[in-house]
């Protein structure tokens, strides 16, 4: 049996050499101090894109980020470039980690990376692709039970297949949007509202429905009048706010949705005749903090131009090329060289209205021209993209193999344990046979357990009275441990869960809990020491959101609110607001 042992041993320890033995390349320390980490390199990618790869690849060498960590950077970082070639590796990188597996498990994987793919097939005017992607977006939100998500992407998903063609399919998805959004309650729910009333602005415009945007931007307006007013009403769970409760980022923020507004109804009122109205939010707009940014300075010019201003038209465009620099090969400065020849030509001034519409043609054709260009790139793209995609799968089968290895030493050592265990058990039984023969010979008596002692001695009432005592402790138990443990906060815990910890009928527990905790069913139990647990959570932790508390007691949000709505006659929010 030592042999066994001793060979069991040995064949644990060559495995466990040759799982870290690795002959292709020099085995590097993880250095836990240098900057080649994964925050580090997001930090570097924000101002220097090929830094930040750099960056990666060291970190991926020395393992402080796993492949498919890196992979979905690389392509984060890809999806900024302006050249064509990493937009295209961006997009073929976000297709292979689609298909791996902690992608395919975890619809928060999945919708993260759907959003890297429609951001990476706008900024290529992809809008097919774009389409396709926040489609998917939509079904994911959908089984993530996040309902505004779902219809801020429905919103975006109606203005691209107006685009596309599909002006009254698209139209439909819009108001749809629009109409499941419009309810205050949170601001990120209002900010979806604002979304699809803008993207249904940018679709009527295009069409030349200017009449039909006046009603639309003064709904915003409108509910942004009323989240000044009843601030306190709404959630703080806007993804635009998350990263500041400054009250100054805020109103950056009502500022900017306000301005827009106004710069809708601006052009609106304009194009529809009514010089009057049109200046009175030209000037509003213009007064606004995000008036005087690049944007919205871009915004503005048609209206200054519908409106007769082509002096400051023009003042706005000589702006926006000195914001621009040497950056001129773009599509913001092929519309400023349009519009300067639309002025020139309104002005009387038809040879240079003649020479700036063939500069705009032809910046119009090098524009194409890069965009088809793309194409060319493509098998480029999808080499590099087979590349990562060869490297993703080398360290899924490295990973699998090393879990295998795992594995069998795991197996080998329980198997160890297992034998060196009934090689004990049998040494043992052996050793108290012989020394009961010794007993037996020498006339020795065998000593009789204190158990069976008091079994014995016990008399029969004693027996009957220790019931209801050890049922007692019983329920104790039980209890204690879904409090001190927590197993309430599983939102699927069920009563077989704890009738299998606890070794139980499911008619000892109903007992136990209709006589000791005075509930007809363990949900009902359950859901009271859920509720314990909620109140001073509610009370004590004003920061915390209403959902995080739900989900810290085992509620979801839903279910939360309808439970402390029954039992304690208000809902979870207006109890906090009583406080």
């Amino acid at each position: 049996m030592r042999n066994v042992l001793q060979v069991l041993l040995f064949v644990s320890m060559m495995a466990f050499a040759s799982c870290g033995r690795n002959n292709s390349a020099r085995h590097i320390p993880n250095l836990g101090d240098t900057p080649y980490q994964e925050d580090s390199v997001l930090v570097a990618y924000g101002y220097h894109p090929n830094r930040a790869l750099v960056m990666l690849d060291s970190a991926l060498l020395l393992g402080n980020i796993n492949e498919y960590r890196a992979q979905f950077i690389r392509a984060k970082i890809y999806s900024k470039s302006l050249l064509k070639q990493r937009q295209d590796s961006a997009i073929q990188i976000c297709e292979q980690l689609l298909k791996h597996d902690s992608v395919i498990n975890t619809l928060h994987e999945q919708e993260n990376i759907l959003d890297l793919l429609m951001i990476t097939s706008r900024t290529k005017t992809d809008f097919e692709g774009y389409v396709k992607w926040a489609t998917q977006k939509v079904e994911v939100c959908r089984l993530l039970g996040e309902d505004t998500e779902e219809w801020r992407t429905e919103a975006e998903i109606g203005m691209v297949m107006a685009h596309l063609g599909q002006p009254e399919e698209g139209m439909s998805k819009i108001d749809e949007a629009i109409r499941q959004l419009d309810a205050p309650g949170s601001i990120d729910r209002m900010d979806a509202f604002i979304i699809a009333v803008k993207r249904k602005i940018t679709v009527l415009n295009d069409q030349g429905r200017h009449a039909e945007v006046i009603p639309l931007a003064q709904r915003i307006l409108d509910r942004l009048d009323h989240y000044e007013q009843h601030a306190k009403d709404y959630a703080e769970d806007s993804y635009r706010l998350s990263w500041s409760d400054k009250p100054a980022d805020r109103d950056r923020y009502i500022d900017f949705s306000r301005a827009q507004a106004n710069g809708f109804l601006a052009g609106a009122y304009a194009m529809t005749g009514d010089a009057t109205h049109a200046r009175e939010y030209l000037a509003r707009f213009d007064q606004s903090g995000y008036g005087h940014s690049f944007s919205a300075r871009r915004m503005i010019i048609p209206t200054q131009m519908a409106l007769g201003m082509y002096d400051e038209a023009m003042a706005t465009c000589d702006e926006m090329v000195y914001r621009m620099g040497n950056d001129t090969v773009n599509d913001d400065y092929a519309v400023i060289l349009r519009d300067r020849a639309i002025v020139a030509r309104a002005k009387g001034h038809l040879v240079e209205a003649y020479n700036l519409m063939n500069r705009h043609a032809n910046l119009a054709k090098v524009l194409s021209d890069s965009l088809h260009a793309s194409e060319a790139h493509n098998y480029a793209a999808r080499y590099h993209a087979k590349e990562q995609e060869l490297k993703i799968q080398e360290a899924e089968t490295a990973s699998r193999i090393k879990s295998i290895i795992i594995g069998v030493i795991i197996l080998l050592l329980i198997i160890a344990g297992v034998v060196s265990f009934y090689y004990r058990r049998q040494r043992q039984i052996i050793s108290e046979k012989n020394r009961a023969l010794v007993r037996m010979i020498n006339g020795t008596p065998l000593p009789v357990l204190a158990d069976e002692t008091e079994e014995t001695e016990e008399p029969d009432e004693a027996g009957e009275s220790e019931v209801p005592e050890t049922n007692s402790a019983l329920f104790e138990t039980i209890d204690t441990a879904i409090r001190t443990e927590q197993l309430y906060a599983n939102v699927s815990l069920q009563r077989q869960d704890i009738c299998t910890r606890f070794c139980i009928t499911r008619h000892t527990l109903n007992s136990l809990l209709a006589q000791y905790a005075g509930s007809s069913s363990f949900p009902q139990y359950i859901n009271n020491i859920r509720m314990e647990e909620a109140l001073p959570l509610l009370r004590d932790n004003p920061s915390m959101t209403i959902a995080a508390i739900a989900a810290a007691v085992g509620f979801t949000p839903a279910n939360f609110r309808e439970q402390f709505k029954r039992q304690y006659g208000v809902t979870p929010q207006e109890y906090r607001q009583s406080l």
